[in-house]
């Protein structure tokens, strides 16, 4: 018996002699509508809802958890405007200005908020100048501040298509029958909701390489990732991962069966180093005919290039996309129409 208890004994001081395992934190996230100018988008109407539970959603399961983890970021715990301030404040205010916003954001005390992410959302319906057709003009800005020190973790402005996006069916008066309210708002809400998905999940990972290094492990997810995905569009599997030598094969040309395509692929916030790289292998994708600077697209941190290939425009995408994964850089890659491709490094220290 006395046995038994000694090695009890021994079994609990061992138990508590072990490390505990660090745990991955959560940032503790408020997402809030700005919409004091005129022009945006005013809040408490569907569309608004709309795009605001797909900021939240985004937020509380991004499609880049996996990336954010590398930094010991386990997630977002997002909360909703109106359940944590209930009990204080009125739910029916319209028009608030950000320092309405961050005064709220502040005064919640249960949860305590880390970060505070103020949008704003715009939309128009404008006549095409020549065709007399509809085209809806939607944007989005947006920016992510420290509720307590008011520091500044990020922000945006993005839009779906400059020249917009061509409105049809039921949302657009049609052989004499109007547009249909509901029709309308669900037209712009598909937009809105895209607009804050991307933004959600720009937004999850620039939160998580800025607050969450000191816990992080990079080098698993870099052991993670060197699984040699370029393999099946020319890329050499020895240069897999490898930011310093991106060799690529020329290779597959019988493949290469699409009509000859000049695309614009603009490269925004990417090194002049990192710019060298983007050039040397782009002049040797398979399919492709000819690079050259785009007109006007060139400054210290953009690269815009007229790119002539074979390949069609998914299959550019996903070249693109490899590239900068096997680069080692997070980059958000846009299709903005008119055979215009925009490659958005996502602005993390480090990156």
């Amino acid at each position: 018996m006395l046995k038994k208890l000694m090695l009890g004994v021994a079994a609990a001081a061992t138990l508590a002699a072990a490390p505990v395992a660090a745990q991955a934190q959560t940032i503790k996230v408020l997402v809030a509508q700005e919409d004091w100018d005129k022009d945006s988008l005013e809040r408490n109407n569907r569309i608004q809802r709309n795009v605001l539970n797909t900021w939240n959603s985004t937020l509380n399961s991004p499609a880049v958890l996996r990336q954010m983890k590398r930094y010991g970021i386990d997630g977002l715990d997002v909360y909703d405007e109106t359940a944590v301030t209930l009990k204080f404040y009125g739910q029916d205010r319209t028009r608030r200005r950000d320092e309405e916003l961050i005064s709220l954001a502040r005064q919640i005390k249960n949860p305590r908020i880390d970060v505070v992410v103020l949008y704003s959302l715009y939309a128009r319906a404008v006549k095409g100048p020549y065709t007399g057709a509809t085209k809806l003009l939607t944007s989005m800005s947006y920016r992510a501040i420290d509720t307590r020190s008011g520091r500044f973790f990020g922000g945006d402005n993005l839009d779906i298509d400059p020249d917009g996006v061509i409105m049809t069916g039921c949302a657009i008066a049609l052989n004499g029958v109007g547009p249909d309210r509901h029709c309308v708002k669900e037209f712009v809400s598909r937009y809105g909701e895209r607009l804050a998905r991307d933004s959600g999940n720009a937004l999850a990972l620039r939160l998580g390489a800025l607050l969450g290094q000191q816990y992080g492990d990079k080098t698993a997810y870099a052991e993670d990732t060197n699984d040699k995905l370029g393999d099946a569009d020319g890329y050499k599997g020895d240069d897999a991962g490898d930011g310093e030598s991106l060799t690529v094969a020329k290779s597959g040309i019988g493949r290469c069966k699409n009509i000859p395509t000049t695309f614009i692929v603009e490269y925004q916030g990417f090194s002049p180093r990192q710019k060298n790289l983007i050039e040397a292998n782009m002049s040797n994708w398979r399919c492709g005919l000819d690079l050259d600077a785009a007109v006007g697209g060139s400054s210290l941190s953009n690269a815009a290039y007229e790119y002539k290939t074979r390949l069609n425009e998914g299959q550019l995408i996903r070249q693109v996309r490899l590239m900068t994964e096997l680069m080692g850089i997070v980059a958000e890659i846009r299709n903005q129409g008119r055979n215009t491709i925009e490659v958005r490094a996502i602005g993390l220290r480090g990156n």
